[in-house]
C-alpha cells in the first residue's frame, strides 16, 4: 500500500504533460470518472499485486477526481483533462469509466460501477494484440 502512495506522490510531483496520442501504441489507458454529485469522496485504492497486473498489460490509469490520480508520471494540461472528460464520460452524472486500447479507440465503457478488475484484465487479455503479447513473452 505504501508504494501505491509512492506511486501517486511521485507521479504528482514530477508530471510530464502529454496527450492521448503520445500513448498510443505504448500503453492502455483507464479513465475513471467519479460520479459528479456525490456525498462522499471516491475512493480508489490500488495495491501493490494491482499495480503489478496494470504493468504487466502495459495498463496506465486516470482517475479525474478533484485531482489527477494516475499510476504513471503524466498529466494532461487543464484544457485537454476537459476535452477528455467531454468526449468519454459524455456528460455522465455516475461513476464512469473508459478502456482505451493501444491503438486509441475505446474498447469498454461502463458507469454506475468502480471497473471490476477480474472483468477488465479478462477484456484486455482477450485483445489479439495482447494475446500477441503473452506468447512473446512466454517464448512461442
Amino acid at each position: 500500500m505504501k508504494s501505491a502512495f509512492l506511486v501517486v506522490l511521485f507521479s504528482m510531483l514530477y508530471a510530464d504533460t502529454i496527450t492521448l496520442e503520445d500513448l498510443r501504441w505504448k500503453n492502455r489507458v483507464l479513465f475513471v470518472f467519479p460520479a459528479e454529485h456525490r456525498e462522499v469522496a471516491f475512493e480508489w485504492e490500488v495495491s501493490d499485486s494491482l499495480l503489478v497486473e496494470f504493468e504487466e498489460r502495459d495498463l496506465l490509469f486516470f482517475v479525474f477526481g478533484d485531482t489527477l490520480t494516475s499510476n504513471s508520471p503524466y498529466r494532461f494540461e487543464l484544457q485537454y483533462e476537459s476535452f477528455l472528460k467531454k468526449k468519454y464520460a459524455l456528460g455522465s452524472k455516475d461513476l464512469c469509466w473508459v478502456l482505451i486500447g493501444k491503438d486509441g479507440g475505446s474498447k469498454v465503457r461502463r458507469e454506475g460501477s468502480a471497473p471490476d478488475w477480474n472483468e477488465l484484465f479478462g477484456i484486455i487479455d482477450a485483445m489479439p494484440m495482447r494475446a500477441r503479447e503473452i506468447r512473446r513473452s512466454n517464448g512461442t
